[in-house]
């Protein structure tokens, strides 16, 4: 295994980059991960759980605010496909999200720590 999952700790603030731009702050306990998000419009929580796939460390979870809740799965790492330079070197995160009635992800979830 090339990762250890309990060397990894994504706690701390996150600047979400899509689906919205606001700050959001993850709390992490072993492979449990709960946080929070804010901006004029929504106040949600997010819910998952670290895991391991491949190569790959994993964020699977739930999201809930005023405009629904939903799941969503993504992969943490250093690289971004996104184009902000700014954002390079420091730990990301990639995957999707989407509503809990929808059969296929809505959209893109990606944020990088601050």
């Amino acid at each position: 295994m090339g990762h250890a999952l309990n060397s990894l700790n994504i706690e701390g603030v996150w600047n979400l980059l899509q689906p919205i731009r606001t700050d959001m702050e993850l709390v992490q306990l072993g492979n449990a991960v709960s946080g929070t998000y804010q901006n004029s419009e929504v106040k949600g929580t997010i819910e998952g759980t670290l895991t391991i796939g491949g190569e790959d460390i994993i964020l699977t979870g739930k999201w809930a605010d005023q405009l629904g809740a939903g799941d969503f799965r993504v992969i943490i790492g250093q690289v971004t496909p996104s184009t902000e330079v700014a954002t390079v070197g420091r730990m990301h995160f990639y995957g999707n999200w989407k509503h809990s009635k929808s059969e296929v992800w809505d959209g893109i979830f990606e944020g990088v720590k601050r």
